[in-house]
C-alpha cells in the first residue's frame, strides 16, 4: 500500500512538473517578444531538417526513374546524331530517315559475370524491336551481342566469353586489330593481330572501329595498357577496360540500319 501511494506521489510530481513547464512556455512566449523568436526559431529548424530529410528520402525512392527517364533521353539524343551522320553520309535520302543506328533503351535484370561463357537477360524483346545479333553497349563500353530474343526479354552473348572477337582500332594511329576478353580479369582484353609496325603505346585509347554491322563506330572502350611483340608480323596489345561489365544496370541495344544487305553482300559469291 505504501509503494503504492509513493508511485501514486511519483506520478503525480512528474505531471504538475511538466504541467509547470508547459505553462511557463506558453506565458514566455507571450509575454516575451525575445523569447517567442527564440522559441518558434528552434521549433521551424526542426521543421526545415524534418522537411529536408523527407525531400531527401523521396528523392532516394525517384532515382529509378530519373534514370529511366534519363536513358530515354540519351537513347533519343543518340537517335538525332545517328541521323545526322547518315544525312551527311548520304545527301540523298530524305529528313525521315531514321539514322544509321536504332538505340534501344534497355535495363538488365540477369548478369553472369564471374564464368567463363558470361551472358545477360536484358528486359527488351521482339515487342520491342529487338532481333538477334544485335549489338550491347554503354557510352564507354562493349557489353555483347544479342543471341536470342523472347517477346519481353533478350538473352545476349556477354563480351566476357571466349567466343566473342570485336573489331577495334588504337584512336592515335587507326591500327586496327581484334578485341577480346582474356579469361581472367573482367576489366583486361587482348586487342589481338596489330600490325608490328605499329606505334601504339602505352596510354592510347582503344575504341570500336566500325568495321561490322554489329557495333557503332568511334565507342572508347579503353586505354592500352602493356604492348607486346608476339610474332614477327604482329603484337599484341593488353587494354584496360573503362567499365567493368559486372557493375552495369542500364545499357543500349543498337542495331544498324540495313545490316541484313550488308551481311549479304559480304558473303563470298556462289560458285
Amino acid at each position: 500500500m505504501v509503494s503504492r501511494s509513493r508511485s501514486y506521489n511519483m506520478l503525480l510530481t512528474i505531471g504538475v512538473f511538466l504541467a509547470l513547464e508547459a505553462i511557463s512556455i506558453v506565458m514566455i512566449v507571450s509575454n516575451g517578444l525575445l523569447q517567442r523568436y527564440l522559441v518558434m526559431g528552434g521549433i521551424r529548424s526542426v521543421q526545415v531538417y524534418l522537411w529536408q530529410q523527407s525531400e531527401g528520402l523521396r528523392d532516394y525512392f525517384k532515382l529509378r526513374t530519373h534514370n529511366q527517364a534519363l536513358q530515354q533521353e540519351n537513347a533519343q539524343l543518340r537517335a538525332r546524331l545517328a541521323q545526322i551522320e547518315y544525312l551527311q553520309e548520304d545527301a540523298a535520302v530524305t529528313a525521315e530517315t531514321e539514322g544509321l543506328y536504332k538505340w534501344i533503351p534497355a535495363s538488365i535484370i540477369k548478369n553472369t559475370p564471374n564464368k567463363q561463357h558470361n551472358y545477360l537477360i536484358l528486359n527488351r524483346g521482339s515487342n520491342d524491336g529487338v532481333e538477334t545479333e544485335m549489338g550491347v553497349v554503354t557510352h564507354n563500353a562493349i557489353v555483347g551481342v544479342v543471341g536470342a530474343v523472347s517477346e519481353h526479354y533478350c538473352y545476349v552473348i556477354s563480351f566476357l566469353n571466349p567466343t566473342q572477337r570485336v573489331s577495334a582500332m588504337v584512336s592515335d594511329n587507326s591500327d586496327i586489330g581484334l578485341l577480346s576478353w582474356n579469361g581472367t580479369s573482367p576489366r583486361e582484353a587482348t586487342l589481338s593481330h596489330v600490325p608490328l609496325s605499329s606505334a601504339a603505346a602505352v596510354g592510347d585509347t582503344v575504341r570500336t572501329s566500325g568495321f561490322s554491322t554489329i557495333y557503332p563506330p568511334d565507342i572508347p572502350v579503353g586505354i592500352v595498357s602493356s604492348v607486346d611483340a608476339v610474332s614477327g608480323m604482329y603484337k599484341d596489345l593488353t587494354v584496360e577496360m573503362f567499365h567493368d561489365v559486372r557493375n552495369l544496370k542500364y545499357v543500349y541495344i543498337v542495331q544498324r540500319h540495313h545490316h541484313q544487305e550488308i551481311e549479304e553482300l559480304s558473303k563470298p559469291p556462289a560458285k
